[in-house]
């Protein structure tokens, strides 16, 4: 009896290097004549993503196969039980835990975020030090260069180094006992806000006058972010056929089934944060929106994006057009605000009617009780403030 291939079964994707086989698709690069295996990946998206990254590695001369790649990790490793480990070393161990994780897989596109992070702003200062070497004067350092490139690098190189740093106490990775990042060396960037921002959450009349200020075909993104809470990436990557009943006021809901991924390169559909596909149900107001919005603009394909692409309306509008529209109609209205600011004020909102904490994460597409609870806090702030007002207006102490 012949032997059965390693391949049968394989079914060829428009991949090059990608084949499916089953339910998950293997990735395969051939460098100097000899053929490595790259691992098998759940969806097509991370295949192309692992591929992407090994095409780029040959290019640049770098790529090492995956059997030295294990060789050199479990050097690493026994390096680490040594007590002997540097920045560097420990962001590869680190980032490969994260990538392996059996319960939460990072995706590639987030472990490119850290990546990039350390890369640029961290490594350069503390790369080759050990780990239990770097003080907290050297995190200070860090954040000093990264708050002159913007806020936004800030707060992703914080709290990169927030989780690093943790996971390397929690294991005890090169003898490290006691975290370096410290309230004092990284202040809490993500709720500094920039003068003339004030509170992140906005009130009906601010919202209307968004979706007017914005283009037509882009209006309704304003609505589903500030009422529906969705992500800026889930938003694009909403397609016709997500939507049901929408004449229907009790069952009008969204499926959130993907984002548009403006960091793969070219970018492309990928499936939301992890553990974050979810069914929503929809207002009145904004199920009757969605309506007027897929009649007008819309093409009758069920997969036909939410916001077609002003070039290719096969694919969804990029985020440099949507983000040159959203700062202009911001200006008009709450000059500095985010476009994420607008699902902050959804999430408390929510919060405000009454929902519980495991119904705000539903909503909200949260796997941490604790990133859920900061939107019950900031409804019970709003609470207090409403109240004060009341008892000024009443003529009380």
């Amino acid at each position: 009896m012949a032997k059965k291939s390693q391949y049968e079964g394989s079914k060829r994707t428009r991949y090059p290097g990608i084949t499916k086989e089953g339910n998950k698709y293997r990735v395969r690069l051939a460098v100097d004549g000899i053929q490595y295996g790259l691992g098998r990946y759940h969806t097509l998206e991370d295949a192309r993503a692992v591929l992407s990254e090994a095409h780029s590695q040959k290019a640049r001369g770098t790529f090492v196969p995956p059997r030295v790649r294990r060789e050199q990790l479990k050097a690493l490793r026994e390096k680490e039980r040594e007590q002997r480990v540097t920045v560097t070393q420990w962001l590869e161990l680190w980032l490969e835990s994260l990538a392996t994780d059996p319960d939460r897989p990072r995706s590639p596109g987030t472990l490119a975020t850290y990546r990039s992070s350390m890369t640029v702003h961290a490594l350069p200062v503390i790369g080759d030090l050990n780990l239990a070497d770097v003080t907290e004067e050297d995190i200070q350092q860090i954040m000093l260069n990264a708050r002159k490139t913007g806020t936004g690098a800030a707060y992703n190189v914080s709290r990169t180094l927030r989780a690093m740093f943790g996971a390397a106490v929690a294991t005890n990775a090169g003898g490290l006992e006691v975290s370096p990042v410290t309230p004092a060396a990284i202040p809490k960037v993500s709720t500094t806000r920039r003068k003339g921002e004030g509170d992140r959450t906005l009130d009906g009349a601010q919202v209307r006058a968004l979706t007017e200020a914005m283009p037509d075909d882009l209006a309704i993104a304003v609505p589903l972010a500030a009422w529906v809470g969705l992500r800026l990436g889930e938003v694009l990557g909403l397609q016709r056929g997500d939507f049901h009943d929408l004449d229907d006021v009790e069952e009008a809901r969204v499926y959130v089934a993907r984002q548009w991924n403006s960091k793969a390169r070219p970018p492309e559909y990928t499936p939301p944060k992890w553990d974050s596909e979810r069914e929503l149900h929809l207002p009145q107001s904004v199920a009757a929106a969605v309506t007027k919005h897929l009649a007008k603009h819309v093409a009758p394909e069920r997969d036909a994006p939410l916001f077609p692409g002003r070039h290719n309306p096969r694919l969804p509008v990029s985020q440099t057009t949507f983000d040159r529209h959203w700062r202009a109609a911001r200006d008009k209205v709450k000059p500095g605000m985010r476009f994420h600011d607008l699902r902050h004020t959804a999430l408390t909102t929510y919060a405000q009617t009454g929902a519980t904490l495991k119904e705000i994460m539903e909503q909200a597409g949260h796997t941490d009780s604790a990133v859920a609870m900061k939107y019950q806090e900031a409804a019970r702030h709003r609470k207090q403030k409403l109240a004060a007002k009341m008892d000024a207006a009443i003529g009380g102490d």
